[in-house]
């Protein structure tokens, strides 16, 4: 039986102190959700290894001017940026343009974050637009956004003269505590979610925490989903600390979103520093995926990626509780913790179940497992925080009609 505890790593956190500038709380109004108060301009950094690739993850909360002032150190020398942003977040990339052009030539292009639109053709068009404005071989990829925009930006790093630096400014929940921590990098095709991709890790990952406090609430309550999952597949001890934190949104965002960093942080490293590739002992990270992508990619964006991994688990509880043995409460636990992370019967109903059925069978992890068509491949739990296991790893095969009999329940309940 796999279990967390088997695998261990030592995360180094170190503390950066930047010069203060009157800046980063003169220019202008503070963002929303964050305090008004004047902060020191505090990074802090885990470093983590992905394969070769040594990872630094520097973050802090209302460091804009520190923020900036660490790119334009390390993009110095570079012969550019290119830097894709989510439109969603110009006003956040304005702060760091302003940073980073003096010193070196910034390319900014501005991407719909469309989960129907991360596709190869987006990114070949990326390619095109790069070649276009001249980037070479010394300059870095810049990925400023959620999901989306972080995949788009890692294909187009990893095939632009066959690789180049990628930097990850993740400005979701989603993004920020779970995506970014991973070398996999993929985009959709016409017949399911993230089918074509590759590995790449990223050379820096560098982080605001107040820029997730400016999402709309719908999206900051469902990206917290993915730290859920890392409670209920890998660390349920963390359970109190996550639930703890979920009401200091309002009162205190600094110390809740440092909470799910931490979780993230914790749960996911030791698994992808030992399995970078995440073809192993890290696939425990797709729980709740497998009917969470055929959901997420059925609704055409009516659900976004953490409210249909949650429902990915509740089917998945349901399942492991008829064909694993895990326990009713357990099952019940899933219900209790997710509760409240914005899971919408009304959003799910209006999504065709016979297509999300349709999508199981080409499922990102097919090939894993020697199944057939009436099999599909999933990762179940017996106990929370306790994966089954086939041929060494954390996922087996599913009789369908089990799984779309869950997809049903979700449904009707």
């Amino acid at each position: 039986m796999f279990r967390t505890r088997s695998l261990e790593t030592h995360i180094d956190l170190d503390v950066i102190l930047m010069p203060q500038s009157s800046a980063d709380n003169a220019a202008g109004p503070p963002l929303p959700g964050t305090r008004s108060a004047v902060l020191p301009a505090r990074l802090e950094n885990y470093r983590f290894s992905l394969g070769e690739q040594e990872v630094p993850y520097f973050f802090g909360y209302s460091c804009r001017t520190a923020m900036g002032e660490l790119l334009a150190e390390r993009f110095a020398g570079r012969g550019a940026v290119l830097m894709l942003i989510d439109g969603g977040v110009q006003r956040h990339a304005r702060d760091l343009l302003g940073s980073l052009d003096r010193n070196v030539k910034v390319v900014p292009v501005t991407i719909d974050p469309n989960e129907q639109r991360k596709s190869l053709s987006l990114v070949g068009s990326l390619l095109e637009r790069a070649v276009a404005e001249k980037i070479g071989r010394d300059a870095v990829v810049v990925a400023m956004g959620g999901g989306v925009v972080g995949n788009v930006a890692g294909m187009v790093a990893a095939l632009l003269y066959r690789g180049l630096p990628l930097v990850h400014l993740p400005t979701t929940p989603v993004a920020a505590f779970d995506a970014v921590l991973s070398a996999k990098q993929a985009v959709n095709l016409t017949q399911g979610k993230n089918l074509c991709g590759t590995f790449l890790a990223p050379s820096l990952i560098a982080c605001d925490l107040a820029w997730l406090s400016t999402v709309p609430p719908h999206m900051l309550a469902t990206g917290i989903v993915e730290m859920a999952k890392n409670v209920l597949a890998v660390r349920p001890a963390d359970a109190d600390r996550l639930t703890g934190a979920v009401p200091l949104i309002d009162t205190d965002p600094e110390l809740a979103l440092r909470t799910f960093l931490d979780i993230g942080v914790k749960a996911k490293i030791p698994f992808i520093e030992a399995d970078p590739k995440e073809k192993a002992a890290a696939l425990i990270f797709e729980y709740g995926h497998t009917v969470g992508h055929a959901i997420e990619f059925a609704s055409r964006g009516l659900i976004s990626h953490g409210e249909a991994v949650g429902w990915g688990m509740l089917a998945a509880a349901s399942i492991a509780t008829r064909l694993c043995g895990l326990s009713p409460a357990d099952e019940r636990r899933h219900h209790e913790l997710l509760a409240g992370f914005g899971l919408s019967r009304g959003r799910l109903s209006a999504v065709d179940r016979r297509a999300v059925t349709e999508l199981l069978s080409k499922d990102n992890k097919r090939g894993y497992l020697k199944t057939d068509g009436e099999t599909v491949a999933m990762v179940l739990l017996d106990a929370l925080g306790s994966p089954v296991t086939a041929d060494g790893r954390p996922l087996i095969g599913v009789p369908r009609a089990l799984v779309e009999s869950a997809i049903d329940e979700l449904h009707t309940d």
